[in-house]
């Protein structure tokens, strides 16, 4: 559909664009992706005919550009760059119409009922209807991004290319604006060539990416080439963090600012305060903890400053952490039938860490363990050393017998490790490491000493 062929050009003697090859095939998603600089609006301009070719070729549809007519060219694509130009006082309607002209027959250009009802239908569809007698000129940014989408669409192009489609949207209108154009590609094969700067998006809606970096391509692929953290690095010069989105199979990137990696450290023990009452126990953080757990609010990995547990029935605790003036969001709340007076907390460094786990057990049925950790641990050492903690469980269920004492343990116990991801990282904590078996440590000495304060009360 797209074919670019050798191509050099540029504005100056020394060309921008050095030697580049691409193919987009057709309906396609394809966004081309690059810092400011790298050539990304010159290659645009070269591809839709706004900047002479210095040697190579680019053809449409199996035809050179140069060969076509501006009218054939039209037929063929529409263009929506950033540029937003219109020296008369038409009307978002009348700028729409534009978008038909390739089409009109005879002499005096006249729309057609094919016409008008294609107007209508991208009015609508771009959700612009409301402005259809507005000047264009009184609308605002975004608004004007969306009529200028409309007219492109209207043209009913097989090829739409696009230089920073959503420049001046808000999120909102921007997912509206890439959603349309998704369901166009799907449904009516169109082609999609758009210069986007924003990764997260392009990872989300392209089906190709071109990484270019002054002037060539680095690597053209599937949108896993955003998972190469040392290649955009190299390319964008900016240290960025690859992961996977939670819902969707794409890759998903993470800045991090100078001021979060040069922060001071805080001392640990000084950290926390903790409230405990007959129903209610809280662990609060001066500062949010990364954390790795199955409770009943905040599970999985997230940052959490509450940690809380709840004697009661489980529907109630979004209202006991309002209650108790805890944000949900940055929290991690267990809701238990163990009777919470009867915790164990243990503090204690070992190998040079400082850790603090409290578990609360009940009939040796129920176990909930929330350790803290001063540590900085990867997202790897994060899943080992949740697995050391269980390994460490399991055995002190074996040994002290709670299987014996009270039928097997129920499927409801919780767990919860919390690290301040301070010092140097840590990347493996598995249950044959060092930190792997100061964790298992502290999980069973902990459970231990919490089994033998429920014998001391039932005997």
């Amino acid at each position: 559909m797209i074919r670019v062929q050798n191509l050099v050009g540029g504005y100056a003697h020394s060309p921008i664009i050095k030697g580049l090859d691409l193919e987009v095939k057709k309906g396609e998603f394809f966004a081309l992706l690059g810092p400011n600089g790298s050539g990304k609006t010159t290659l645009f301009k070269l591809i839709t005919g706004q900047l002479p070719i210095k040697s190579g070729k680019v053809s449409i549809c199996g035809k050179e550009i140069s060969t076509l007519s501006k009218l054939d060219k039209a037929k063929k694509m529409a263009v929506l760059t950033q540029e937003v130009q219109v020296s008369f006082d038409y009307t978002v309607e009348e700028i729409i119409s534009l978008g038909r002209y390739p089409h009109q027959k005879g002499i005096l250009k006249q729309l057609s009922k094919k016409d008008r009802k294609v107007i209508e239908e991208v009015m609508e569809i771009t959700q612009i209807s409301e402005f259809r007698k507005t000047q264009f000129r009184l609308i605002s940014g975004g608004e004007k991004q969306r009529v200028l989408l409309a007219k492109a669409l209207a043209q009913e192009p097989e090829i739409l290319l696009l230089d920073e489609p959503t420049n001046h949207l808000d999120i909102k209108h921007t997912f509206q604006m890439l959603n349309l154009l998704k369901e166009r590609q799907q449904t009516t094969g169109l082609t999609i060539f758009a210069i986007l700067h924003d990764l997260n998006v392009a990872s989300l809606y392209a089906d190709t990416v071109a990484l270019l970096h002054n002037g060539k391509f680095l690597e053209v692929g599937d949108v896993d080439i955003l998972r190469k953290e040392d290649q955009l690095k190299k390319v964008y010069e900016v240290k960025v963090k690859s992961q996977s989105h939670p819902t969707v199979p794409k890759p998903q990137l993470l800045m991090t600012p100078n001021h979060f990696s040069s922060s001071r450290l805080f001392n640990f023990e000084d950290s926390y305060k903790i409230k405990q009452s007959d129903d209610y126990l809280h662990v609060q953080f001066d500062q949010p903890l990364r954390t790795i757990s199955n409770t009943a609010v905040g599970a999985g990995i997230q940052w959490v400053k509450y940690f809380c547990q709840f004697q009661g029935p489980h529907s109630d605790i979004l209202q006991l952490m309002e209650k108790y003036s805890m944000p949900h969001e940055q929290s991690a709340g267990i809701m238990t039938a163990v009777k919470l007076e009867d915790m164990a907390m243990v503090t204690k460094e070992i190998e040079g860490i400082h850790m603090m786990i409290i578990v609360t057990e009940g009939t040796g049925k129920t176990i909930n363990i929330m350790l803290f950790i001063d540590a900085h641990f990867t997202d790897g050492a994060l899943v080992d050393g949740y697995m050391s903690a269980v390994e460490a469980k399991v055995k002190a269920i074996h040994d002290l017998r709670f299987s014996q004492m009270s039928g097997n343990v129920a499927s409801s116990d919780t767990m919860l490790l919390a690290f301040t991801q301070q010092g140097e990282k840590i990347a493996s904590a598995g249950s044959g490491t060092v930190v792997g078996k100061a964790i298992g440590q502290m999980v069973y000495g902990s459970i231990k000493e919490s089994f033998c304060k429920y014998l001391e009360k039932v005997h």
